[in-house]
């Protein structure tokens, strides 16, 4: 009887402590602590999305990046660097621009928003890697003479998202540094554009910032898709706005795009040419999430505006 006793308590341990397994590994796991100075706890954890095939320890995680590549050098001469003086890190990239003319350079206006910014910044063209490595005497700089934001534009994610830069001294145009065309009064764009800039490549909260040009080729959304996906995440989109995916993640505009260009080739004739058709103007942070639209400034609703602006402002001071 005794011997039966102990069988069954025997039997009770056992299955006690499988149950105490089961709950131990089914537990939430403790969050990690920010271990690296001067990143938050939620941006830390972005370093842990995309774990490594190979069982390194000391490379077992890495970054997600978006899907851009490096552009060929000198293959998109109309776009330029926006850059601001800074006390600490000298001239830096903030944003882009796109020459449609050799006194003027087309952008976001959210690009244009602190008078302080824009007197401490220049306009760079011609450049291809931002660190100035093997870029000759292709570079040109000048300075913001003046500018024009939109009248309509309120600040923020909202439409009319657009500016012109002047500058006095007009730029020459040559092999590296060429404007692009305009297109046609509300043209619709169909198919797709290539997105040109120096922004963000990273997925994660932890940024990457390149210093060689980067492109990436973006389908064309439909404007109510695009509509209806934004909704959804209580955001507007208006008729002057343009949206490309894909929305399956991966490719996205992101922080530094702001203010350049989305392209199409064109023209007629024998001349090979490009069409601005997009301003890079806001999206979802992090960069690159799925069913998140990259939205841009259509161009063509714009066409007159800036042509009405280049033939009557002549000078000045």
């Amino acid at each position: 009887m005794l011997a039966c006793w102990k069988c069954i308590f025997l039997i009770l341990c056992t299955i006690f402590i499988q149950t105490m397994v089961v709950l131990s590994t089914n537990a939430p796991l403790p969050a990690r602590k920010a271990h690296i100075a001067g990143i938050s706890p939620r941006a830390t954890l972005g370093l842990f999305d995309n774990p490594c095939g190979k069982k390194d320890n000391s490379k077992a995680w890495t970054q997600k990046l978006l899907a851009k590549r490096e552009a060929v050098p000198h293959s998109a001469p109309y776009i330029v660097s926006i850059q601001r003086m800074t006390p600490d890190d000298g001239l830096v990239h903030y944003c882009a621009g796109t020459i449609i003319h050799e006194n003027w350079i087309l952008t976001a206006a959210h690009c244009l928003t602190s008078d302080e910014t824009v007197e401490n910044s220049i306009i760079v063209a011609g450049c291809h890697d931002l660190r100035g490595t093997e870029e000759g005497d292709c570079v040109q700089v000048r300075t913001i003479d003046h500018f024009v934001r939109h009248e309509l534009y309120l600040g923020g994610i909202n439409p009319y998202d657009i500016a012109l830069i002047y500058t006095k001294r007009p730029l020459q145009f040559t092999e590296h540094v060429q404007p692009a065309h305009l297109p046609e009064q509300d043209v619709l764009p169909e198919g797709s554009g290539t997105l040109y800039g120096w922004g963000n490549i990273s997925m994660t909260l932890v940024p990457n910032y390149p210093h060689r040009l980067q492109e990436a080729d973006m389908p064309i959304l439909d404007m109510e898709l695009c509509e209806r996906i934004l909704a959804a995440s209580g955001l507007q989109l208006h008729e002057t706005n343009l949206c490309t995916g894909p929305l399956n993640g991966g490719v996205s505009i992101c922080t530094a795009d702001s203010g350049g260009p989305l392209m199409q080739p064109c023209c007629d004739g024998f001349e090979e040419g490009y069409t601005v058709i997009g301003i890079v103007s806001w999206g979802k942070m992090p960069c690159g999430q799925k069913n998140s639209p990259s939205v841009f400034v259509r161009v063509s609703a714009f066409t007159h505006w800036i042509t009405d602006i280049i033939t009557t402002v002549t000078q000045f001071e």
